[in-house]
């Protein structure tokens, strides 16, 4: 454990939280925090930020937050004991021999056995392409598919032989756990109790994290035979929902360009790539996730979605525009001119042709439109479903200037008046809006308990901000002031540190709080300016001790209930002591 804190210092000595969030969060400066679009969850306006000074991040919406393992561990969903080693090997930190972390050890040896294995099976597969008659038609299909060997050797692509148990061979001779190779997916178990190879006379496309580790694998067919692209199957270090294929080496292109091209397969990776179009990353064959879009949000303020010409590829491109207006991403679709899928028409035509696709390309919303209307012919109750089916696509627009091109367009083109349509949007709005009303009816019968939080944070705010006054108040009866839970664990966790320690680190402060919503709570206001100029302190506390004074003349006067003589005395105590005005009325 010693040594594993003392790597941690080191890490948080070395290491700026900034610079490595803003690896994978665009990041700007707004006053003395950093803020951006949260990649744990969605949302449209920036509620993550980054603080310099305190090497901290949180996010005001999911609630997440913490120091720059925290983050490793969430944006990579590694352990603790990996955080350590990642980033002592990216900031060149030696780690001592003596460094063990007994917590989580399993869970990281496991993953660390798959990696192993993963690598092996990478191995195996490159050195069969590369052999004189085993990897020949390997080799044929990408030479016909024009592949170079730069590509092959950066991308480590391979092929899997014609053989039952070539790569089972390999494990076993290696002495590595055939169970384990069977959750990496590269190997199956069949009914006598023995093992098989998952991939035959397939090209290998292995699956990279942004680590640079081997999480998976990809194989096509060299024929006709079906499935046409196998992947191995969910695992600890593998979930297709939130990889894309080729983001280990597009993410700096994809950054300089300010765009990401998303393609469905790694073959049109491969050939945009071989073409110079570089912002590039492919969906592994599966349906486009929240957690890709969250990914590359993080690099480029634009996406081009670029899927097969054929029905499902159009129907793909149509299913993900909700993905992108929830994330908040901009987003445009191309859909090529049949039967061309991205391979084959950038090898026709060229990388001018397929760029100028892109820049022809119109935003996700007006394709939505174009498509369905496409489809819903001149059948009245079809033009009816539209209508409907368009409705929650224009609520989605912040802007009323849009919304109401939008109507314009849609009444054109369906044959629908105008008036008639803003009529039924009229309707369904104020359906949303009756919801509306009911939450906030709620919310005001519950005002006094809203507002009497709001000025315990506000409390919290200036202990936190402004710890010189701990001296002042620790000896009063403080408790009597705060009735919320989480803040009185916090204020308690502070004025008790204070008391034992003669003072209180507020950072030391959140390694002693126990629940999570109180860390959480902590960070939010740590984020925070503090509500008080230099001059309003001084008037805060007296506000402080003053309402402290109160309540426990109002706690006397129930002490001494039936005593005439003795609550006068307190009335008129009571009467000497003034109100106060800057929020602390708690």
């Amino acid at each position: 454990m010693a040594y594993q804190e003392s790597a941690k210092e080191e890490i948080k000595r070395t290491a700026d939280i900034v610079e490595l969030v803003g690896l994978y969060v665009q990041l700007r400066k707004a006053g003395r925090n950093y803020v951006g679009l949260c990649p744990f969850h969605a949302e449209k306006a920036p509620s993550f930020s980054v603080n310099p000074e305190r090497q901290t991040f949180h996010c005001f919406g999911c609630k997440k937050g913490g120091d720059i393992f925290s983050f490793w561990m969430e944006y990579h969903s590694t352990t603790f004991p990996e955080a350590i080693r990642d980033l002592a090997e990216k900031y060149q930190i030696t780690l001592s021999e003596g460094f063990d972390a007994p917590q989580e050890k399993r869970k990281a040896a496991q993953k660390r056995a798959l990696f192993k294995i993963n690598e092996t099976a990478t191995a195996y597969f490159q050195r069969a392409l590369t052999h004189p008659t085993h990897g020949r038609s390997g080799r044929k299909y990408l030479t016909r598919r024009s592949i170079s060997n730069e590509i092959i050797g950066e991308l480590r692509l391979g092929y899997a032989p014609n053989e039952w148990d070539g790569l089972v061979r390999i494990l076993k001779d290696q002495k590595l756990e055939l169970e384990m190779a069977v959750q990496a997916g590269v190997i199956i178990p069949n009914k006598s109790g023995g093992y098989y190879d998952r991939f035959r006379n397939r090209v290998i496309f292995p699956i990279f994290d942004l680590r640079q580790q081997i999480v998976g694998f990809g194989g096509r067919v060299l024929d006709d035979s079906l499935p046409k692209y196998l992947n191995t199957p969910e695992s600890p270090i593998f979930h297709k929902g939130e990889f894309l294929y080729g983001l280990h080496v597009s993410n700096t292109e994809i950054r300089k360009q300010g765009r990401a091209i998303i393609v469905e397969g790694y073959m049109d990776w491969l050939a945009l790539r071989m073409h110079g179009i570089k912002e590039v990353v492919a969906t592994l064959g599966t349906a486009l996730t929240a957690g890709h879009v969250r990914k590359l949000k993080g690099y480029a303020k634009e996406t081009v979605i670029v899927f097969d010409s054929d029905e499902a590829g159009k129907a793909a491109t149509l299913r993900s525009l909700p993905i992108f207006s929830n994330e908040g991403v901009s987003a445009k679709a191309v859909v090529l001119p049949a039967p061309h899928d991205p391979d084959s028409f950038v090898n026709a035509n060229g990388a001018g042709a397929f760029l100028d696709m892109l820049r022809q390309a119109p935003p996700m919303l007006d394709f939505y439109l174009e498509q369905k209307l496409a489809e819903s012919g001149s059948d009245l109750e079809e033009k009816i479903g539209l209508l409907k089916d368009m409705y929650p696509v224009l609520f989605e627009l912040q802007s009323s200037t849009q919304r109401a091109l939008y109507v314009r367009r849609l009444s054109e083109r369906i044959g629908i008046k105008e008036h008639v349509v803003w009529s039924e949007l009229s309707k369904s709005i104020k359906q949303r809006e009756r919801k509306t009303f009911s939450r906030n009816l709620k919310n005001r019968m519950t005002a006094s308990k809203v507002e009497k939080r709001f000025n315990e944070l506000h409390l919290l705010n200036l202990l936190v901000h402004h710890p010189e006054i701990l001296s002042r108040l620790v000896n009063y009866e403080w408790e009597s002031l705060l009735s919320d839970a989480v803040i009185l664990e916090i204020v308690g966790t502070l004025f008790d540190t204070y008391y034992r320690e003669g003072a209180c680190s507020v950072d030391d402060l959140m390694e002693s709080l126990e629940n999570e919503p109180a860390r959480n709570q902590l960070r939010e206001v740590m984020f925070e300016d503090s509500h008080f100029s230099e001059q309003e302190v001084e008037q805060a506390v007296t506000e402080i001790e003053e309402k402290v004074r109160r309540l426990s003349i109002s706690a006397s006067f129930r002490k001494v209930k039936g005593d005439v003589e003795a609550q006068n005395k307190l009335l008129e105590l009571k009467r000497l002591k003034g109100r106060g005005s800057l929020g602390i009325e708690i």
